[in-house]
């Protein structure tokens, strides 16, 4: 994801000399910090020299919002009048931060501090930063805060595809759509399943076999090309044409019980496209979906929506395990990875193609989001991945060991993963996005959960 970052330098001593004769700006430091962003991957776009002045400030303002960026960043360079810029911040849409360096020359900290203050008198939401651009930590808390505004921007650009509706009784994975498109931005388009079989099955059957000659060429194991799989497979070409052509950016797919009874599950469908960029999520859960499109911003990484089977408190591990359906991209040797019939006729009579393989090991985070009262919350989660050592032993507890699992070792306590998740499904991508999330929670007013 590309973040776009405004950066006004202010202050009012652009001219000035303190009374040992040194200039009360330190214009190298200014070029470190905006190296120190650059060099970190921001996409920097910066306006004039040192701003002092109201109507200065105001079209800097302006002309970022013409460019679209994700967050305005105010360097602090020497003490400020406040007053000179909290009218134009107040009437900004875009995220805004606040960086000072403790540098005593030029007193800047006073200037930063005042303006933090001037800022919340009139209810602006911005972030402070106080460090110089050569601490890791500095530069971690602006990328943490930038990301989170792009985020927070995408979204707002955003169109869901809900095929179907929720099911299996899952309260929590409905919404109310103004309430969506209120809090995150996210439009939500409603397409009937009839839609997503009519499509698969006006498929030639020569795109069905190319697509299955592709699969062989990847995976070692695979069934043979039945009816069960050729449906799967359609459903797979259908799912991606239907994105392509509504411009979906995410999907919300009730896989079963009509799709998976009568047609096939969308389990190979779900496992493939997230490797191409497609965000989906099983049973029309919307909050699945929004939730793992969250972490694909962040990420730029295929996500896994598994349920949580079983929370080994003794242990403090969240076993993870979805059934049938997980980007490929997870497993830690996907030539291994098993495709094979799902096998669960309660739930998906006309059956489909699961994928199965344990997630590779490494630090992940977790999310839900989920309502109470109406209001949303984001739980939150951090832990590291790891394959145990009777892996073999442990994929067989739940009774389906060729679905795929993930075995989380809790960054937290688990009690309070306990109460804080309120969905048997979560959310995982690889990496540690705690505080991005904790600061798009912030920037969105959505209260965050965590489990430390």
């Amino acid at each position: 994801m590309n973040v776009k970052v405004g950066f006004i330098v202010c202050g009012v001593h652009s001219e000035v000399k303190d009374a040992l004769g040194r200039p009360m700006i330190d214009v190298k430091l200014i070029e470190d910090s905006l190296n120190s962003l650059r060099k970190a991957g921001l996409d920097v776009y910066r306006f004039g020299e040192v701003l002092s002045r109201s109507w200065e400030i105001e079209k800097a303002v302006e002309e970022f919002e013409k460019q679209n960026v994700d967050c305005i960043i105010f360097y602090v360079a020497t003490w400020l009048w406040a007053s000179e810029i909290w009218r134009a911040v107040r009437r900004l849409s875009i995220p805004t931060l606040i960086w000072c360096t403790p540098t005593p020359i030029g007193w800047a900290t006073g200037g930063a501090l005042v303006l933090h203050g001037a800022l919340d008198e009139v209810g602006v939401k911005h972030r402070i930063v106080y460090g110089y651009p050569d601490e890791e930590e500095t530069v971690r808390d602006i990328l943490a805060f930038t990301r989170a505004a792009a985020v927070a921007n995408r979204l707002k650009k955003t169109t869901l595809g809900l095929i179907g509706g929720y099911s299996m009784g899952a309260v929590t994975g409905s919404v109310d759509i103004a309430q969506v498109l209120s809090k995150f931005g996210v439009k939500i388009e409603h397409v009937d399943q009839y839609e997503l079989i009519e499509l698969a099955e006006a498929i030639p059957k020569e795109d069905v076999r190319k697509t299955y000659r592709e699969l062989r060429e990847k995976y070692e194991r695979l069934p043979e090309l039945d009816e069960v799989m050729e449906r799967s497979i359609r459903l797979y070409i259908a799912l991606k044409k239907l994105v392509s052509d509504r411009r979906y950016d995410v999907v919300a797919v009730k896989c079963f019980p009509e799709l998976g009874d009568h047609y096939a599950t969308a389990c190979l469908a779900q496992s493939l496209l997230p490797d191409e960029g497609v965000v989906t999520s099983c049973i029309g859960d919307v909050n699945t979906a929004l939730s793992a499109y969250i972490l694909y911003l962040l990420s730029g990484k295929p996500t896994f929506n598994p349920d949580v089977q079983q929370i080994r408190k003794w242990e403090n591990v969240v076993k993870l395990a979805s059934d049938g359906a997980a980007p490929i991209s997870l497993a830690e040797n996907v030539k291994k990875v098993t495709l094979k019939r799902r096998g669960l006729p309660t739930e998906g009579a006309a059956d489909g193609i699961c994928v199965g393989f344990v997630c590779k090991p490494g630090p992940v985070t977790m999310l839900r989001l989920c309502r109470i009262k109406g209001e949303y919350f984001m739980h939150i989660a951090t832990g590291e991945a790891f394959i145990p050592k009777d892996v073999d032993v442990a994929l067989t507890e739940c009774g389906f060991p060729h679905w795929p699992h993930a075995f989380v070792k809790l960054s937290g306590d688990l009690e309070k993963f306990i109460q804080n998740q309120r969905s048997e499904y979560i959310s995982m991508c690889y990496g540690n996005y705690e505080k991005e999330l904790i600061d798009l929670c912030y920037i969105l007013d959505i209260k965050p959960l965590l489990d430390k």
